[in-house]
C-alpha cells in the first residue's frame, strides 16, 4: 500500500485566509492563500494522515496563522520561527500547541554572513533545548561545510531543508559534509522540495542524489511536499499583486519516492517511522 498508514508530509505550510491572518507590511511578496481546510483537502487526496506545517518566511515570527492550522488540521505538529529570546511560559504553550522546532531560514533571502547563522543557530538551540525541540535550517548548499561543526556540538538535532539544496549530479563538498552531519545521527535530511534544486522535479539525477542521503543514514530522512509550492524567491509580483503558486503535481512529487528508494520497508521509514520520532506522533 502506498503510502503507508501513519505517513506524514513534513513541509508544508498554511497561509491566511489573510483576512484573519493579515501579511506583515516588510514581507517580500504577497502570497496567495492556502487555508487549513485546502491543506486537509490535499492531505485527504494524497493518502497522508499527519503533517507538519511550517512557518512561512513572509509571516516572520508571528506563528498565529501556523498554530492555528495545526488546530485545525488534526494529526499535526509545526515548526515557528522566534525571536532570540523568548519567556519559558511562551516555550511551553508553543509546545502544547504542536510545536516541535524552530526554523531559521537563510536561503529565502538570498544569504547571510555566516556568523550571523552561527548566531541565530545558536541562539534557536537554546530555545528548543527546555522541549528537546530541533533547529530546521534552509540554507544554500555551500555553507553546510562551513556549519557543520557547529550542528555536531549544538544540543539539540537538527534538520536540514529541501536535499541541502545540492545541486543534482555534483558529488563535491556539501554532500560530503550533509552525509557526514547524517551518520552523526544528530542531523535530519528533508528530501523534500525536488523542484527547487532541478527545474524538472522528475530530473533522474535527483534519484541517485536521494540514494545518497538516505544511505549515510536511513533513520534521518523525512520527506515533505513544499505545499502549496510557493513561488521563486526571484519570480515575484509587486506586494499589491499575489505571487501565484508553482503549478506543480503534488502527487506526482509523493510518487518520486518509491522510484528514488526503491523498497518498501524504505518508503514506511521514510514517511512514518521516522517523522514519528522526530515529530513526537504517537
Amino acid at each position: 500500500m502506498f503510502p503507508p498508514p501513519n505517513s506524514c508530509d513534513c513541509h508544508v505550510h498554511v497561509i491566511g485566509p489573510k483576512a484573519r491572518f493579515p501579511l506583515p507590511t516588510n514581507r517580500r511578496y504577497t502570497p496567495s492563500d492556502a487555508t487549513a481546510a485546502e491543506l486537509a483537502a490535499m492531505l485527504k487526496r494524497l493518502g497522508m494522515s499527519r503533517v507538519v506545517i511550517i512557518q512561512p518566511s513572509f509571516y516572520g515570527t508571528d506563528n498565529a496563522c501556523t498554530l492555528d492550522g495545526i488546530a485545525q488540521v488534526g494529526q499535526a505538529r509545526g515548526v515557528a520561527v522566534l525571536p532570540a529570546q523568548v519567556p519559558a511560559a511562551e516555550l511551553d504553550s508553543l509546545h502544547s500547541q504542536g510545536i516541535r522546532g524552530l526554523r531559521i531560514n537563510i536561503a529565502t533571502f538570498g544569504g547571510a554572513p555566516l556568523d550571523d547563522i552561527k548566531t541565530k543557530l545558536a541562539a534557536a538551540a537554546k530555545l528548543c533545548e527546555r522541549h528537546g525541540w530541533h533547529v530546521q535550517l534552509f540554507v544554500a548548499a555551500e555553507v553546510i561545510a562551513p556549519l557543520a561543526p557547529l550542528l555536531r556540538a549544538l544540543p539539540v538535532d537538527s534538520v536540514i531543508d529541501h536535499f541541502g539544496l545540492i545541486a543534482p549530479g555534483t558529488s563535491g563538498g556539501p554532500l560530503r559534509a550533509l552525509q557526514g552531519l547524517l551518520e552523526t545521527g544528530k542531523t535530519w535530511v528533508k528530501i523534500s522540495g525536488a523542484y527547487r534544486i532541478a527545474s524538472d522535479p522528475n530530473n533522474r539525477q535527483i534519484d541517485p542524489l536521494a540514494r545518497a542521503l538516505v544511505k549515510a543514514n536511513a533513520e534521518r530522512i523525512v520527506w515533505g511536499s513544499d505545499w502549496p509550492h510557493t513561488p521563486p524567491h526571484t519570480i515575484q509580483k509587486p506586494l499589491d499583486q499575489e505571487s501565484p503558486f508553482q503549478d506543480i503535481d503534488t502527487r506526482g512529487l509523493l510518487d518520486l519516492l518509491p522510484r528514488w528508494l526503491e523498497d518498501e520497508a524504505l518508503i514506511a521509514r521514510v514517511l512514518v517511522t521516522n517523522p514519528a520520532r522526530l515529530y513526537g506522533f504517537s
